[in-house]
């Protein structure tokens, strides 16, 4: 094989390893709502949020100012990942649009978390559901935890790098 042929053929599949990646990041997230329970079903963040750990729900027209971005995407209108907010205060954030309101905010012991859609009605629909099926409890009930996340950005990141590493053995197994 060649040199251009074998540097085209990485170059595409560096191509499409990069598109099925953006892909899964930018695949909707899903929110299954329990009794006791709120599910982020997210590909890079999901999350399980116990109503134990629950202060409030409620809707606001826009994001608190952001401070930095620790671990997530902020590019075009979607903000996904994790965000510090003034104050300093731990945010997850599964924004569609950032510019345009409203947002759900679920307001933790430790964090917050803000959630909307590209579409208004299904932002308001989440809200309704989530303040009809989920029991807040009293100040005194709540338990200072943190939220259950997976790190599933680290492993990506790691198959990227192996990937990447495999590709950079293939010449001399040519």
């Amino acid at each position: 094989m060649n040199d251009m042929t074998f540097f085209w053929l990485m170059m595409g599949l560096i191509i499409v390893l990069t598109i099925v990646l953006l892909a899964l990041f930018w695949k909707k997230t899903e929110f299954e709502i329990f009794n006791d329970l709120i599910v982020v079903n997210d590909f890079v963040y999901p999350a399980n949020i116990p109503n134990y750990a629950i202060k409030s729900i409620s809707m606001v027209e826009k994001l608190p100012k952001v401070m930095m971005r620790s671990n997530g995407y902020a590019g075009l209108k979607m903000w996904k990942g994790v965000f510090r907010i003034l104050g300093g205060k731990r945010s997850l954030f599964y924004v569609e649009d950032h510019n345009r309101g409203p947002l759900v905010k679920i307001e933790t012991v430790r964090e917050c978390i803000y959630i909307n859609f590209k579409d208004k009605e299904q932002t308001n629909q989440l809200y309704d559901n989530l303040t009809k099926n989920v029991k807040l409890l009293n100040e005194t009930e709540l338990v200072d935890c943190k939220l259950i996340t997976a790190k599933r950005s680290w492993v990506i990141v790691g198959i990227f790098i192996a990937i990447t590493a495999i590709i950079g053995l293939l010449p001399a197994m040519i």
